[in-house]
């Protein structure tokens, strides 16, 4: 597993917001034709879509990658820089921040 990287985002949803944001976030992150987002991006091994266990405002999103280099060259095109504009829509639908980290699997 050396060289997978992780990135991990999370946000709290406004009340009344959270259909739109799951909404959002599924037409963005799916390819809706049955395909993984991995078909469709090099180096994306898959990502996940989370709802906190404890607190049903707090959605968090996770990618996983082949390498942090796979990442670094899809963030180079410039239609990805920005999600494709799905920070800034999600931002819309949150109180606070969107905040990420990116992390090194060191194992599994």
């Amino acid at each position: 597993m050396a060289g997978m990287f992780m990135t991990m985002s999370r946000c709290h949803v406004k009340a009344g917001s959270e259909k739109e944001a799951r909404a959002l976030l599924e037409d963005q992150l799916l390819p809706g034709d049955g395909s993984k987002p991995g078909d469709h991006v090099d180096g994306l091994i898959g990502f996940g879509l989370m709802k906190s266990k404890t607190d049903p405002s707090m959605y968090g999103i996770v990618s996983v990658w082949e390498s942090e280099a796979a990442l670094e060259k899809m963030g180079a095109n410039p239609a990805a820089k920005d999600g494709g504009g799905l920070v800034q829509k999600l931002q819309k639908l949150c109180d606070g921040d969107i905040k990420g980290e990116g992390f090194y699997i060191e194992s599994l």
